[in-house]
Formats: structure tokens, sequence, C-alpha cells
């Protein structure tokens, strides 16, 4: 009769899983429109931090939590996160500059630093040992499940909220809801039953164990426990300096190069910023939203086929064959940048010229009709600009004002510079975009120049960009695709999967936190440059770099991991630990 009972505990845990996934993807698709509203498009290093602030806050969760789940136990520790995932769901949502985003991002992450851990131990601690490995997958695959999710709210939110200042905080706050959902469910799960029989409480702990597991495995859980619990105390805690002795120096050669390439992969750069990068391609917003869906639905498929394939083919294999995949989906990435061309005729100048003016009519339009500005459409005159919905007049804009005759006349220079380089091809994005912009800047002031580089980043370029690329989209999308596939069965999974076996079980929860912090620190760097890296060396050259860096890794697999799959702990340690 209690059979769902453990089923439940574990589905109602894992959604602090389901939160991890959401909150680490859903900036992707704030991104475009808030590095508008903080006026930050001109500088990558702040949205690269923006969406990386994230994984600088779970780097310091991870540290906090051994104390945390020691001394206020599991249970609290989980409640913890789901405070923290609402602040900062709520926080990010509500922010009024950059400064705060970035602390909320930071409060967030925090929770992302406890759950990661706090959750798959407390669904190990309470499970009946012969569902133990299928009730923790739970938690793997809601994280995956929350990213899928996040794409998807993204694109609704697009779709049906159109104030691009308002769009991004319903993105970011939404995730505020199933934070509550999951803070309130918390009060129905007991702590977890090892924590209490290690604190003395043994009948509150047998009761829980009962009522999961039920009498009889209950009876042999509660001796193991105890059995552990007092070879635990008779075994001092290896010191800190023998993590850095010569045996260990093999084992932390092999955690090191999987947490350091697994984040070299570029995965977090390809999430967070997965609509930026197929508007990157030409996509049109909407089509790039679509597009970042369906990376979420493959990761979450492959995810679900690596659980079935890393028992039976084994480790070695899938990172082998994992690696391979990434390293020819980012060469055929790169090459389709590579070979990707960037001109622009007439037409596409006086398109690109009528967008930035209507957009600063409609920056106008805001603020002096901020309830009617997202008019059906707008008629632009000789004098004035007429605002319609539902076939009435709602407003109208004076197109004499100084500030939009000020930007008619930046927009006519704009045209003027297209016009110099119209038919012209180049082969490289950074040369096409810094030629426009030297020379669009040149005609300008020293004090006007901020802000029209500030108008060309928002306004400009995502508009010159879909006029005068010209690459094949569609083999983008297939090596995207490819890479989130071959990361999915091979270095996302087995990386944590070998970190639990191949370190000594005295020395193993000190070693994986030490290559788990090397993991987010390398995860931080690559997420934070991802956009320097677009913005000043291209995208070709910057897929070519993650190919490299699996092409490396892929020697380094087949070089120096070995195959751990049926061997026993005992075996492995004394197969790894050299003198």
């Amino acid at each position: 009769k209690n059979k769902l009972y453990p089923v439940f505990v574990a589905l109602t845990v894992a959604l602090g899983g389901f939160l991890l996934g959401f909150d680490g993807v859903v900036n992707g698709g704030a991104v475009p429109f808030y590095r508008v509203t903080f006026g930050i498009s001109n500088a990558p290093f702040l949205i690269g931090l923006s969406s990386s602030a994230i994984i600088l806050g779970g780097l310091f969760g991870n540290f906090i939590v051994g104390f945390l789940i020691d001394k206020i136990g599991r249970k609290p520790a989980l409640l913890l996160t789901s405070i923290l995932f609402m602040v900062g769901a709520a926080g990010t949502a509500l922010s009024p500059n950059i400064v705060l985003f970035i602390v909320s991002k930071l409060i967030a992450g925090l929770g992302v630093g406890v759950a990661i851990l706090v959750a798959p131990m407390y669904i190990a601690e309470i499970a009946p040992p012969k569902h133990r490995g299928w009730l923790v997958t739970f938690n793997q695959l809601n994280i995956v499940v929350g990213l899928s999710v996040a794409m998807l709210s993204n694109y609704f939110i697009l779709k049906t909220v159109l104030d691009p200042d308002i769009n991004w905080r319903w993105m970011l706050g939404i995730g505020f809801f199933p934070a509550l959902l999951y803070f309130i469910l918390l009060f129905l799960i007991p702590e977890s039953p090892r924590w209490l029989i290690q604190k003395g409480r043994e009948e509150e702990g047998l009761r829980i164990l009962r009522k999961s597991c039920g009498e009889e495995e209950a009876e042999k859980e509660y001796k193991n426990i105890k059995l552990a619990l007092t070879e635990s105390e008779k075994q001092k805690e290896a010191p800190t300096q023998k993590l850095f002795s010569k045996q260990l120096k093999f084992i932390f050669f092999i955690g090191f190069g999987l947490a350091i390439f697994q984040q070299l992969s570029g995965i977090n750069a390809v999430l967070y910023y997965a609509p930026m990068i197929f508007e990157s391609a030409g996509s049109k917003m909407d089509t790039a939203f679509l597009m970042a869906i369906v990376v979420g639905l493959v990761f979450t498929a492959a995810t679900i086929l690596s659980m079935f394939m890393i028992d039976r083919l084994g480790r070695r294999p899938l990172l082998i064959i994992g690696t391979i995949i990434m390293a020819s989906s980012f060469l055929l990435v790169s090459f389709s940048f590579h070979k990707g061309t960037y001109a622009i005729k007439q037409e596409g100048i006086n398109r690109v010229c009528e967008q930035a003016y209507r957009a600063e009519i409609s920056k106008q339009a805001k603020i002096k009709y901020p309830n009617n500005y997202l008019a059906d459409s707008t008629v632009v005159g000789q004098n004035k600009a007429s605002l319609y919905k539902n076939v009435a007049l709602v407003g109208s804009i004076d197109l004499q004002s100084p500030v939009l005759l000020r930007s008619k006349s930046e927009i006519e220079v704009l045209r003027k510079t297209l016009i110099q380089i119209e038919g012209k091809i180049f082969d490289k994005e950074t040369q096409f975009f810094s030629s426009i912009k030297s020379q669009l800047t040149s005609q300008f002031s020293i004090e006007e120049q901020e802000s029209v580089l500030k108008n060309f980043s928002e306004i400009y370029k995502p508009s010159i960009l879909k006029e005068s690329i010209n690459i094949n989209s569609v083999m983008v999308l297939i090596g995207i695709l490819g890479f989130i596939a071959g990361f999915s069965i091979s270095l996302g999974p087995v990386m944590w999967a070998m970190f639990s076996e191949i370190f000594p079980i005295r020395l193993r929860a000190k070693a994986i936190a030490v290559v788990g912090a090397a993991n987010g620190l390398t995860s931080f760097i690559v997420a934070t440059i991802f956009p320097m890296e677009l913005e000043f060396i291209g995208s070709a050259a910057t897929y070519l770099l993650f190919g490299i860096f699996m092409i490396l890794c892929l020697f380094f697999v087949v070089r120096y991991i070995p195959e751990t799959k049926g061997k026993t702990l005992e075996e492995l340690e004394a197969e790894l630990i050299r003198n």
C-alpha cells in the first residue's frame, strides 16, 4: 500500500531539479530584451555576467551545502532552496537596473548550488534500495524537463506579451510560481531517515523507513544505516592534504579533465544563449525561440536515452561516441558561419532605416501613451504618426519634435553609410559590422558617439544582420542539435557517474567538491566570455574553438579514461590509485 509514497516523495523533491533546469536557461529568452531595457547592448561583458552570475552563485551554494545538510537537515535545506528560487525569480523580474538583476541571479544561483547536491542525496536516502537508482534519475530528468519548459514558456510569453520592456520580466518572473509550489509541497515530505538516525532520533527515522520501504525492508535498512554510522565513527575522515598525495594524482587528472572539458564543450553557452545563437544565423526572433524549444526537446529525449545506455554500453564508449558527435557538430556550425556572407542591397537598406525610424516612434509613443502605444498599426505621415487600435485612432506623435528630428537625422547618416557598402560582399561578420560601425560613428562628435553606438547595438545591428546575412541556417540548426544530443549521452551524465566511482570512499565528498568547483568555475568563465567571443572574433571562430576543445577531449578520453562499468568500487580504487 506504500508503493506510491516514495514515488510521491521523489517527484516532490525532484521539482528542485525542474527549478534548477528552468532557472538555468530561462535567461536565454530574456537576454535580447533586458539588454535593451538596461542599456547594456554595447557591453558584452555585462551581458555575459548577467547570464553566468547564476553559475557563480551555484559555486557558493556548493561550498555551504555540506554545512547546511549536516547542521539543519535535508528538508530545511530544500525549503531554503525554494525560498532562494522565489527570491531570485521575483528579484530578476522586478530589477530596476543591471546591478540588482545580477545580485538576484546570484541568489538564484545559491539555490541551484544547494539543490543540485541535496535533492539527489535526499531521494537516495529515503528510497527503497531496489528502486533507488530509478527514483534518483527523476531529478536529472526533471532538470532537462525544466529547461525544455523554460524555452516553451519563453516562446509563449514572446507571442502574448508584446511590450519588449515587460515580456522579459514575465519570462523570468514566471519561475516564482513553481518555486512557491515547491515550497508548499515540501511540507508534505518527511526529513531524511538517515539524517534522523544519525542525530539520535532513531524511532522517528525508523517510522519513515517503514512508510517508505515496508516493515521488513525498513528493519534491514535501519540495521545497514546503524552499521554504516558505526563504521564511519571508527574511521577518521581522511585529512584534506591526502587529496594532493602522489597516489591520487592520476585520479585527479581524470577528474579535472572531465570537469573542465565538460564546460569547454560550450554547453552552457549554447543553452543560455540559444535564441541569440539562432538570431545570429539570420532567423527571425519568434523562429529563433521555436528553435530553442527544439533544443530543449532533443536534450530531454537524449537524456532519457542515456539513462538506458550508461549501464549497458559503458561509460568510455559513450564518451568516445559523444565527443565525436560534438566535435563534428561544432565543426559543421563553424563551417556554416565561415561560408556565410554579408551583403546589403538597396531594398534591405530601406527596410533597415524604416524599422529604425518606426522603433524610435514606438519609443516616443510609449512615453506619451503608455496604455495605447502598442497600436495595431502606425501610419507615418509628413508631420505626424497616427496610432490605430481596433481601427480607432488612439493617439498621434509629432514627427517634428526635437527627439524624432535628431533620430531621423541619425538614421539618414546610417542610410548613407550603408549605401557606401551596398552590394559589397563581406566574408566575416566582425569585418562587416566593424566597417559599418567605424564609418557611422566617424560622422558624429565624441559626445554623440556613445548614443549612436547604443542605438547601433540595440536597433540597427539586428535589422542589418537579418537583411544582409546569407547562411545555411538549417545546417546551423542540425549542428547545434547534434551537439546537444552528443553532450546528453556523454559528458552530461557520464561525468557525474564517474565522479561517484573513481574517488576513494573516504575522500569522495571532498574530491567531488574540488573537481565540481573546477567544473563550475570553467562554466562561469565560458558563459561570461561567450558574448564577447561572438562580438570580437565572430561566430565561425567561436564554434571552431569549441570543436577543437572536443577533439582534444576525444584524445583525452581515448588515452586516459578507464571503463568503470561492472567493476566494484574497491576494484576501481585498486586500479586507479598509483604509487
